[in-house]
């Protein structure tokens, strides 16, 4: 690894066809030339020139050899020194106004390892690709910055064997590394695997070149660099004393991460469930105090969506688990800007569209791509269309997107999900309980929420808590918030994944309020979800009670699932049954003719033609509703604020992402039947009327709250526009200040 103390540093540096040497003072002066030269493939600007970023490959193909020289010559000790210092340090290419820097690896990689070339059908040194090109600096600046590296690619860019001859370079040249590799399952990294490149590569160079070297012990997934000698009888242990090893993850995510280690590969990343826990348990082996000794990469493309939630965190959140971070417009297909770890998209370094040099065209792979999705279309089904986009992402929504075809708006469900893992959204975890006068009372929650979909059925706690978004106002009025309920009929169980579920909606308002010049001004504050909670108990008891608090603090109305009629007849017990909707007030069950068979007085009746035909439009139309919009000085729309940013429950973004027919999605439900209701209620009575109280309490004093600096939602307050013209927009989240 390159530290301060390395500097100053000199690189052999090849210009205008001329070896010289080019001197680094500081460690800060390295990395501003490497920030100087990194830019995306497409943008490298690959001339003739690079024909000696691979001289000594092409030599060695052309001639068999790589030096001619007699053993153990001087000439030959020039040669194998000088190619082990650029082997070490990296080379520098200056061509006229130019500038490349092959990193280490990537020197070594394209000039002594070769790889199987599946389209030759032979083992070839590997072609120049500016993808891998901007790959290797990416990792470079992740090591220079004490960062660790997070890798999301395409397929086929030969990732494991770059990353395998990263291993050897130092485990070839460099004193006592600790050098570890790892994946989910142990075929991934075996003599099946990983491990097979590791053992081609020392084959060819214990054949090809003056760098021998000898394992003791010698066995897959665990070699150390040494050799036992006899020395005045007695036998030593002589070499660089470099280890490799390798572990899989199958049983434990911890298996094997003790003692240091300079370089630690995660192999097949976008399958790997518990990376996570691997990474965190890796760091202190990879750090010495504050100091980063060490380095974490993990790469891969994303498998099964359930297994490579980690690698979506460390992509989409780098900074926060300590990976090198780069900003891009790759977000999603709106060319939206923002910081994220490294992504190699499928229209960088896709043959053919690649230059001799080994440039990206990238315009031309894109507009392919795009004629071969509308070709898949019409001969894929929906879901295998999804999915084979998904292994051919032309961004990063795209790759983690859900593989299903989806009936709901998904460009929309994704960029709503950025929003709320990018924490646009306040919010609160919270329990609630009664004091000794029958008061409702906040603490902070005992339990995280339940975010696994669908839930493990052999999880033992499913308490889940209460996740609030906007804290109920001062004595709301009734009908000011409605909730929705699907009840479960039992309490602990490990043979089910169905959760009890509620959703509270607060209904649009027309509020009445003094502006700062001390005139009335009305304003209409939009409905939206204000909380939620998903979970059970194992007392089922507790379960009602718990349902019970939330409407209680909400004063809400209630709609119920009555399939399912326990907690109805406990609030009838209870004489709570006011907070329940009566049957004869689910007014789209009239307009379907439904439940004139069920002899409850409240709630409705799930029917699967009920649900999939009728109530899940209305929450389609919701989110896709176009609430506001902003316009340039022309009148043009310049951006449009859609529906689904009420909604910032993510585990109810990802149901809709996920759902199709035969899903559990028990928040869903809750959802879909709360907006039919709400919907034709608004129709026949419309807005609440409500004179502002500037003393009501907000979520934003909440002492365990998440606070933002900005507002939580693109349609809150005024919007600037051109020529410091100001639009109002209209307030989803009123008392989100």
């Amino acid at each position: 690894m390159f530290r301060k103390s390395d500097y100053p540093i000199k690189i052999p540096t090849c210009k205008n066809y001329e070896w010289v040497e080019t001197e680094f003072s500081t460690q800060e002066e390295f990395i501003d030339f490497i920030l100087s030269i990194f830019k995306e493939p497409g943008e490298c600007d690959f001339d003739d020139y690079v024909k000696m970023f691979n001289e000594q490959a092409k030599n060695y193909n052309e001639k068999g050899y790589y030096c001619k020289s007699p053993f153990r010559s001087k000439d030959f000790r020039k040669y194998w020194d000088d190619q082990k210092n650029k082997c070490r340090t990296g080379v520098l290419f200056i061509n006229k106004d130019k500038s490349w820097f092959i990193p280490r690896d990537y020197y070594m990689w394209l000039n002594f390892l070769p790889i199987f070339d599946k389209e030759k059908n032979i083992y070839d040194f590997p072609l120049i690709w500016d993808v891998q090109y901007y790959m290797s600096l990416y990792e470079l600046l992740a090591e220079l910055n004490n960062k660790h590296a997070a890798v999301l690619k395409k397929r086929q860019i030969a990732s494991s064997y770059y990353h395998c001859g990263k291993l050897i370079n130092q485990y070839w040249f460099e004193e006592g590394a600790k050098l570890k590799m790892g994946a989910s399952l142990k075929d991934y990294i075996n003599e099946k695997g990983s491990w097979k490149m590791i053992q081609e590569y020392s084959d060819f160079l214990n054949e090809h070149t003056a760098w021998v070297r000898a394992h003791n012990p010698q066995k897959v997934l665990d070699w150390e660099q040494k050799i036992q000698v006899t020395i005045n009888g007695r036998d030593v242990s002589k070499g660089l004393r470099s280890t490799i090893t390798g572990m899989s993850f199958e049983k434990n995510a911890t298996t094997g991460v003790g003692g240091p280690c300079r370089y630690f590969f995660h192999e097949e990343g976008g399958i790997a469930p518990k990376a996570d826990e691997t990474y965190e348990y890796m760091r202190p082996a990879l750090h010495s105090g504050m100091i980063t000794t060490g380095m974490f990469i993990i790469a891969g493309s994303v498998g099964d969506l359930d297994q490579c939630e980690p690698l979506k965190q460390f992509i989409m959140f780098p900074d926060e688990n300590d990976f090198y971070s780069i900003e891009s417009n790759l977000i999603d297909e709106k060319g939206t800007i923002g910081k994220h770890g490294l992504f190699l998209p499928e229209q960088w370094s896709m043959p053919p569209h690649i230059d001799e040099f080994g440039n990206s065209l990238v315009e031309e792979a894109v507009k392919a791509i795009d004629e071969q999705r509308l070709r898949w279309k019409e001969d894929l089904s929906p879901d295998k269309y999804q999915l084979r986009i998904s292994q051919k992402p032309k961004n990063i929504s795209e790759a983690f997107a859900f593989r299903k075809a989806s009936i709901f708006p998904v460009h929309l469900l994704n960029a709503q999900m950025r929003r709320i893992e990018e924490k646009e959204y306040p919010y609160e975890y919270i329990d609630l309980y009664k004091d000794d006068d029958g008061q409702i009372k906040t603490e902070k929650a005992k339990y995280s929420p339940i975010m696994d979909f669908p839930v493990n059925k052999k999880t033992e706690n499913k308490e889940g808590c209460l996740v609030v978004f906007e804290k109920p106002m001062k004595k709301p009025e009734w009908g000011t918030y409605y909730a929705s309920i699907d009840p479960v009929g039992e309490g602990k169980t490990t043979t089910s994944e169905s959760l009890c579920s509620i959703v509270v909606y607060k209904n649009p308002l027309e509020i009445t309020r003094q502006n700062e010049n001390g005139e009335n001004e009305t304003i209409i504050e939009r409905d939206k979800v204000v909380a939620t909670w998903c979970g059970r108990y194992d007392d089922i008891n507790k379960t009602h009670e718990r349902l019970l608090l939330i409407i209680e603090w909400y004063n809400a109305w209630t709609l119920v699932e009555n399939n399912i009629s326990l907690f109805i007849q406990y609030m009838i017990g209870v004489r709570k049954q006011k907070y329940l909707i009566p049957k004869s007030q689910v007014l789209f069950l009239k307009d379907l003719g439904a439940n004139k068979a069920v002899y409850s007085d409240y709630g409705w009746k799930n029917t699967g033609t009920l649900f999939k035909s009728h109530l899940i439009s209305y929450a389609i139309e919701y989110l896709k509703e176009e609430i506001d919009h902003e316009y340039d000085e022309q009148g043009n729309v310049i951006n449009t604020t859609f529906g689904v940013e009420r909604v910032p429950d993510i585990m109810l973004i990802k149901e809709m992402s996920a759902y199709h027919e035969g899903l559990n999605v028990d928040r869903l439900v809750s959802f879909a039947a709360l907006i039919a209701f709400a919907r034709i209620q608004q129709s026949n009575r419309g807005y609440k009327k409500r004179k502002e109280d500037d003393g009501d309490k907000n979520l934003q004093n909440s002492q365990n709250l998440f606070k933002l600096n900005s507002s939580p939602f693109s349609n809150i307050g005024t919007k600037k526009t051109k020529q410091n013209k100001f639009k109002k927009r209209k307030n989803p989240y009123k008392n989100l200040r």
